[in-house]
């Protein structure tokens, strides 16, 4: 399942350099290996380059897979593999003159939260001198046992929280947050259902519902989120207990009250109650997607805060 997509405005100049970083890293004289992996794309498949391979966007990425996996034999896959392991896999490696790292790889995309959960913060923490570290994993959303001649390239290469990470490993799962065919925030919606009258005073009589497309639904299953969400009904209920706080009016107050603290009533509200309307800005805090659909049905069933 991939609950936030992963937007960038530069996204291709940022692919541009990983794929510089690379290309200098197999150029190293103890290295010596760019040419022989650059000829192996060359000569296979779709005869692309490495660079090409690299760089290519998430829709390209799935054909350069069924192409090169066709021909791929058991010893490329091997020496492939073992290039990556070598060379790449370690997580403090860094590449080329200017060291690029897969910490400063998270850092150019701008996302705090995972992609893959919206639960767990993947930010790195600084320190000073030493360098970035990252709290994040790069999963391969395409494994990179299975198909090693894509594990270094930029869209194949998800930032995620070592839970969702160590959940998927090798297994596959359909919708990558750089793919760009689907509006994922009309595919997944958040829902809650009350179990008594007590909802009010007892949290526990609020149940976290997923209502999905069928095309995530195997996502789901593989990464645990249904159970994972459940544990969130806590969020659920203070939503529901702020919805019955505060009224149009009250919201109006608060900030003509405060006028040099927001500029408008959509910003009080993101205040109250700690989530964005825009679904741009999910990648920003944990379980803004969740927030968001269950505040978007208490306005739409109680016309919460609609004059």
């Amino acid at each position: 399942m991939k609950m936030i997509e992963i937007h960038h405005t530069d996204i291709q100049k940022l692919a541009l350099v990983h794929y510089e970083a690379i290309e200098e890293h197999l150029k190293k004289k103890r290295i010596n290996k760019f040419n022989t992996i650059n000829n192996w794309f060359l000569n296979n498949g779709l005869k692309i380059n490495l660079k090409d391979a690299i760089i290519a966007p998430f829709a390209e990425l799935k054909k350069i897979k069924e192409s090169y996996s066709r021909v791929a034999s058991q010893e490329d896959i091997m020496y492939l593999k073992k290039v990556y392991n070598n060379y790449f896999s370690k997580s403090n490696t860094f590449l080329g003159t200017k060291e690029y790292t897969s910490s400063k790889l998270v850092k150019s995309l701008g996302i705090r939260v995972c992609p893959y959960c919206n639960r767990n913060y993947i930010n790195n923490i600084e320190y000073g001198a030493k360098g970035l570290k990252r709290t994040s994993q790069l999963d391969h959303f395409f494994s990179k046992d299975k198909y090693p001649f894509l594990a270094m390239s930029f869209f194949n290469l998800i930032p995620s929280c070592p839970s969702c990470n160590h959940t998927k490993h090798n297994k596959e799962i359909s919708l990558s947050p750089y793919d760009q065919n689907h509006d994922f925030d009309e595919l997944l919606k958040f829902d809650y259902r009350i179990h008594s009258s007590n909802y009010l005073e007892d949290e526990n009589e609020i149940e976290v519902m997923i209502i999905t497309d069928k095309i995530i639904e195997k996502n789901i299953e593989i990464l645990g989120l249904e159970s994972q969400y459940k544990i969130h009904n806590d969020v659920v209920f203070e939503l529901v207990k702020k919805s019955k706080m505060y009224s149009a009016s009250q919201i109006k107050e608060i900030k003509n009250n405060f006028p040099d603290l927001f500029n408008d009533e959509e910003e009080v509200l993101r205040v109250v109650f700690g989530t964005s309307l825009n679904s741009s800005n999910f990648n920003k805090r944990p379980l803004s997607k969740l927030q968001r659909d269950i505040f978007l049905k208490l306005q739409n069933q109680q016309g919460l805060f609609k004059q």
